[in-house]
């Protein structure tokens, strides 16, 4: 292995600077900037995590946490936070980074920080298939019921960017991979109709069933198990192989079709592998703790400028919805009245912050 440090092509030797990695034939180009602010981004993510464990009927603080996971618990510290606090903060890291992961990827494919699972119709998707689980278990909705929660909602999420895919199909030009626009302007519109169908199925459900799936699409973490965290674990685990396996072609996609192409990128199939990968992750992550709004969007746009990046980077995105979710339900849990689920945090933060960005976008269009 060597590292070769080389200067930006962009900007003078003496003002910055990267390092290239090798390793037989492979390369990686490691910057700086992005690193520091990846591992500084895991550290808060550690100490939110931490503290999420610690904040129970039991308190604890993070030394007694860390003493409790290596082993050194009580009978009744053991039960604290092996059975209830662990899969709830366990889930709130998967989640996040899963949703924030895939907000990435969606955002490169369409080239568009709106474009996100949230407004493509993905999780809209996963979302009605799971309530369908959860509120028809006794009816017509026990076949949904018997596959399980996170197989309803991974059914749901890619039938919905299979149509999706099909309505934004490029024709003749299927090598240039799909239109942004259109991919965003047909997402939007399943995302309304999905959204009918759900409030169609609530308003047909018991009212007890149609509580619980409420509570779930409001996005929660505060009755996660361990049956939840699999589902995100597999969801994180699969994507991270597929962004480090394929992070040049997906580098490259983000530059638009025509220079993709010239760089001996095959759009089409990368723009279809990515649009997969992104919809297996948010729907497995919103199996686990439903639709949590906005994460998929302000992670990677948070990320991007902190990186320095010119595009979102999926890893840094993830790092950063993790973030977000964890410190969404540590404000639940300490700041905020008890009982709010964490969806209702992101949702409050996520608004403001969707405005700026149309504003933002607006202006440059006119420049």
């Amino acid at each position: 292995m060597t590292i070769d440090v080389l200067p930006e092509a962009t900007t003078p030797p003496t003002t910055r600077r990267r390092r290239v990695i090798r390793v037989g034939p492979a390369s990686w180009v490691v910057r700086t900037r992005m690193l520091v602010t990846a591992l500084a981004g895991l550290a808060i993510t550690l100490l939110l995590f931490a503290l999420s464990v610690g904040i129970s009927d039991y308190p604890m603080g993070p030394v007694d946490v860390a003493r409790i996971l290596l082993g050194g618990g009580t009978r009744i510290e053991n039960v604290v936070v092996f059975d209830v606090a662990l899969p709830r903060a366990l889930v709130a890291v998967l989640v996040g980074f899963g949703l924030g992961m895939a907000g990435a990827l969606t955002q490169l494919i369409a080239r568009n920080p709106l474009a996100t699972p949230d407004i493509l119709g993905i999780t809209a998707g996963a979302g009605a298939a799971a309530v369908a689980a959860i509120a028809f278990a006794s009816s017509w909705g026990a076949w949904f019921a018997g596959l399980g929660v996170p197989v309803a909602a991974l059914l749901g999420g890619l039938a919905t960017a299979a149509v999706m895919y099909l309505l934004a199909w490029p024709g003749r030009r299927a090598n240039a991979g799909i239109d942004p626009f259109r991919l965003v302007i047909v997402g939007v519109g399943m995302t309304w109709m999905l959204q009918a169908l759900t409030g169609y199925l609530l308003a047909r459900a018991e009212i007890t069933d149609a509580a619980s799936a409420q509570t779930w699409l409001v996005g929660s973490v505060s009755q996660a198990t361990w049956s939840d965290v699999w589902p995100a674990t597999v969801a994180v685990v699969v994507g991270v192989g597929v962004v480090v396996g394929l992070s040049r072609p997906i580098s490259v996609i983000s530059l638009g079709p025509d220079l993709s192409r010239g760089l001996g990128v095959r759009t089409g199939c990368i723009t279809t592998a990515v649009l997969l990968l992104a919809v297996v992750v948010a729907a497995l992550c919103v199996a686990a703790a439903g639709p949590i709004a906005f994460v998929a969007l302000l992670a990677p746009q948070i990320a991007m400028r902190l990186t320095g990046s010119p595009t979102p980077t999926p890893l840094a995105s993830g790092v950063a919805g993790s973030i977000l979710v964890v410190g969404g339900d540590l404000a639940c849990r300490t700041i905020l009245p008890g009982g709010l689920p964490v969806g209702i945090v992101t949702a409050a933060i996520g608004g403001p912050s969707l405005l700026y960005l149309m504003i933002s976008m607006s202006r440059k269009a006119t420049v």
